[in-house]
């Protein structure tokens, strides 16, 4: 993930906004900031930190603001000012740069990173001992000066915006001494920002929009912020939960979360290749690597590769997609990097609630690739919502998704049966259904008086909607005054494609929410069945079963009140069949006044009832 680190925090105390938004530990980042520097972090978690390494060795871009005519003993605004000078100007800079790219050979700061002895420099300077660093080659592939500012009778000083795109190792504190001794001056950093690490850059960053606009006036301020606090970082220790991050920052950090892919692999200059399932046992277990076991992901043409393209690295991915590990391949042999355990098969669906779509939760990666939408209440999930189902699945290369509510809109009408699903139905039946996301929406007065194109337009900005498939009855707004036709025309305007799909008709009468209701309410299974597609089941999770009476034949009765808003069958004895954990149990079920009996073996089957599949009136 790309984040953004603001000044005045270490890169491991940036890294906690990181763990408290992905509920996580395993974090790692790409290359450490000083902690009056800024920018951009490539951030990896779970098993991506293998790829700590990887990563790192990436060209980087900086801009810098260098203040020429003083010189402090960290070569930044946190340390003290230990030398002055006369400050060049624009032209004397604007020579002298072109000497300062290609192969270059630099002595680090002494107050940095790099041990000696099994000592850090920079405590080793600070502990008054002297400090002698080598000098070792770095490359700057480019170096151009953006902006100046000449030295006045108010500040004897210049100032210099500098872009810098350079190698892996290179200071650009003592890039900024070098340029200055060369001009017979000294230099110190007022402010750095990293820009672009290999193929990530800072603009596509999570929290982008807490920096200010990167000006030689705004360093200057930033030293100076900086020169007022320097006791502060004298001793500077990491920091955890240094600040609560609001609900926006933590959906700006979720939403910028990207997944391994293939894609991602190949713009950091990997090829890829995928795992066949019949050899995951042997690999998971390190024996030997053959080429039978993979196949091949094929590349781009020579000339669109990556720039850092290793020919050597491999990303291994398993048949799903998900990263699999790395590999390296020399002289035709195939050896292990790191292998990485596929995860269990779990529910990837991503839910969403409507408040983190307005705070910018929606993935960024997800906006940009295009998504495939149907809106709708999807009570029941029959055989007319299939339809929609699969016309937004169709489209491939858009994610698709739903956009409905927790429970439906005529929940507080008088005379109202019910909702043919509870909401943990809903979201489990579509999970099943291989879509990438869901919007669940509280049904709230506020949002019933939402207008229909504003809606549309926040689907569009929020979530990056590309297709949108509804029925041929659809409406939405403010009292449903936005139609089907309304939305072609908002289409057309709004730049997105728009599908209606036909109505669906069983036994010749079209399938609906109301049908199934009718059906539910007379007993009548069978019919129900056809028009959801499988049979009903009553949600039980929720439901309290107590024992009330003994049974001759091992099996007692429990008894428990309906406390959701979906629909019961009318009163009466009905063949069932109950879901506990793993296990189903064929028994009976009696519904009187809302009261719901259970014949059961045990307490313990009670506690555990999950659902209650309905068969047939007894």
């Amino acid at each position: 993930m790309p984040y953004t680190k603001t000044p005045g925090l270490t890169s491991f105390s940036s890294l906690w906004s990181i763990k408290h938004a992905l509920n996580t530990d395993k974090v790692g980042h790409t290359g450490t900031l000083d902690s009056f520097a800024e920018g951009l972090l490539v951030v990896l978690t779970g098993s991506l930190t293998h790829l700590v390494p990887h990563i790192t060795e990436f060209t980087k871009t900086y801009q810098a603001v260098v203040c020429f005519g003083k010189e402090t003993d960290t070569l930044d605004p946190t340390g003290n000012v230990i030398k002055t000078s006369k400050a060049p100007d624009q032209d004397s800079l604007k020579n002298i740069i072109p000497s300062f790219t290609g192969a270059l050979l630099q002595v680090p700061p002494v107050y940095s990173a790099i041990h000696v002895n099994g000592k850090r420099a920079s405590n080793a300077a600070r502990g008054g001992q002297e400090v002698k660093l080598e000098s070792r080659q770095i490359f700057i592939y480019d170096l151009s000066l953006l902006d100046f500012k000449e030295a006045g009778d108010d500040d004897p000083c210049s100032y210099a915006l500098l872009e810098i795109r350079c190698s892996k190792g290179t200071y650009i504190r003592a890039l900024a001494r070098d340029i200055a001794k060369a001009l017979g001056s000294c230099a110190y950093l007022c402010a750095l920002r990293r820009t672009q690490v290999g193929p990530f850059k800072l603009e596509d960053a999570a929290c982008y929009s807490s920096l200010k606009p990167f000006t030689i006036q705004n360093g200057i301020e930033n030293a100076e912020y900086f020169f007022s606090r320097k006791k502060q970082f004298e001793n500077e220790k990491p920091v955890k939960n240094l600040v609560i991050d609001s609900d926006e920052t933590v959906a700006d950090i979720q939403s910028h979360l990207l997944t391994f892919t293939p894609e991602i692999a190949s713009l950091c200059g990997f090829r890829s290749d995928k795992l066949k399932s019949e050899f995951e046992s042997s690999y998971l277990n390190g024996r030997p690597l053959k080429p039978k076991m993979f196949s091949w992901i094929s590349e781009a043409p020579q000339e669109e590769k990556s720039p850092y393209y290793n020919e050597k690295e491999i990303a291994v991915f398993y048949e799903d997609d998900s990263f699999a590990g790395m590999m390296t391949q020399e002289d035709f042999k195939l050896s292990y990097g790191f292998a990485v355990p596929k995860e269990k098969a779990a529910k990837k669906m991503k839910v969403f609630s409507w408040k983190q779509i307005m705070d910018g939760a929606f993935p960024v990666e997800w906006k940009k690739k295009g998504t495939a939408i149907s809106v709708g209440s999807f009570d029941g999930l029959h055989a007319g919502h299939q339809s929609l189902l699969d016309a937004i699945k169709a489209e491939k290369d858009l994610v698709p998704g739903i956009v409905t509510f927790k429970s439906s809109y005529r929940a507080s009408e008088a005379g109202y049966e019910g909702d043919i699903l509870t909401s943990d139905q809903k979201i489990e039946y579509l999970e099943n259904k291989n879509l990438s996301f869901a919007i669940l929406i509280d049904f709230s007065p506020d949002f019933s008086r939402m207008d229909g194109n504003i809606f549309v337009d926040l689907l569009c900005s929020r979530c990056g909607l590309s297709l949108l498939v509804e029925g041929v009855d659809f409406r939405c707004g403010y009292k449903g005054a936005m139609d089907v036709e309304h939305l072609k025309i908002a289409s057309k305007a709004k730049g997105f494609l728009f599908n209606v799909v036909d109505d669906v008709a069983i036994d010749g009468i079209r399938v609906s929410s109301s049908r199934i209701r009718e059906a539910l309410s007379s007993s009548d299974f069978v019919t129900a069945q056809k028009l959801l597609l499988r049979p009903f089941s009553y949600d039980a999770r929720g439901l309290s079963l107590r024992q009330s009476s003994s049974n001759s034949d091992g099996m007692d009765w429990f008894d428990g009140q309906r406390n959701t808003r979906q629909i019961l069958p009318r009163d009466g004895s009905y063949d069932v069949v109950v879901h506990y954990e793993d296990l189903v149990l064929h028994t009976t079920c009696m519904i009187r006044n809302e009261n719901i009996s259970l014949l059961l073996p045990t307490q313990n089957v009670a506690d555990k009832v999950r659902e209650i599949q309905f068969i047939g009136q007894r």
